[in-house]
């Protein structure tokens, strides 16, 4: 029994989760996302990782002393998570789960991370009820942070590489700029096969909707991904340094966010039922 789209669950079974953090721009997204979910940490915590894969964040989160709940859908991720817990020494639970229906206890949760599932699940009332069981799992004074793909990210990748010309990649892009419906094309198996890509401000609606009250919505790899040698310049420590400066300065601009591949939405509970 699959917890998720077959296609999904399918696509998981041949992609490598474990490596992708280290390959392409997963290093700038690992790196920011390290930086801004710092912001919301404090004394050691109950953190729940929803969507967590195989375990990158919340091995970096249990060595930082708090208390980890990884949960995924996909059970090679699981069995990849428990093996990473036990190699590094650094222990954070791992269950079998989805986002609409968390194995947690009402209000037991200081912070919550959706890292998966706003973008795994196509209609908007799933994604409000997973919304909805993060507010059920958090504390009256719990953070939900949610991440979110932005509905230009096939767009701006495509006119980088040339692939917006094919008719099939340029079919995919309309749609997600239209609707957030993405389904990838069958001639390109290495894309996620179906997702909903997000507007800022449908993302900030969602949560409204689902009871929470918004923060600060800010951008991921920001336009740091759009340097013409970023690999390159990734790799030298200075030149690291000043992208990294560059993302800190405009990662709140609300003008430049659709240019960055991911966003981050931080909410707290709203008082409003």
């Amino acid at each position: 029994m699959h917890l998720i789209d077959s296609s999904i669950q399918a696509f998981y079974a041949q992609a490598q989760e474990e490596t992708r953090l280290t390959t392409g721009l997963g290093p700038l997204e690992f790196e920011r996302n390290k930086i801004l979910i710092s912001r919301y940490l404090d004394h050691p915590c109950h953190i729940t990782d929803v969507g967590g894969g195989t375990g990158h964040y919340a091995q970096w989160l249990s060595s930082l002393g708090h208390f980890v709940t990884l949960i995924d859908p996909v059970s090679k991720h699981i069995q990849q998570a428990e093996k990473r817990s036990k190699r590094t020494g650094f222990y954070f639970r791992c269950l079998l789960a989805e986002a609409r229906n968390l194995p947690l206890p009402d209000a037991s949760q200081h912070l919550v991370m959706l890292h998966g599932p706003l973008y795994h699940l196509q209609e908007r009332s799933d994604r409000i009820d997973a919304l909805r069981e993060a507010r059920r799992v958090l504390r009256k004074d719990g953070i939900l942070l949610g991440f979110a793909i932005n509905h230009t990210a096939s767009l701006v990748a495509a006119l980088q590489n040339g692939l917006i010309y094919h008719p099939d990649i340029f079919r995919m892009c309309t749609t997600e700029l239209i609707s957030g419906i993405h389904e990838a094309p069958a001639d390109f198996p290495g894309m996620l096969p179906v997702a909903y890509y997000h507007r800022p401000s449908v993302l900030i609606a969602e949560f409204k909707e689902a009871g929470f009250e918004p923060h600060q919505l800010s951008s991921v790899e920001g336009v740091a991904w759009m340097d013409g040698s970023f690999f390159s310049n990734w790799a030298d420590l200075n030149k690291r340094k000043r992208l990294l400066e560059l993302l800190e300065l405009t990662e709140k601009d609300q003008d430049l966010i659709s240019l960055s591949p991911h966003m981050m939405l931080a909410a707290s509970v709203s008082a409003r039922p």
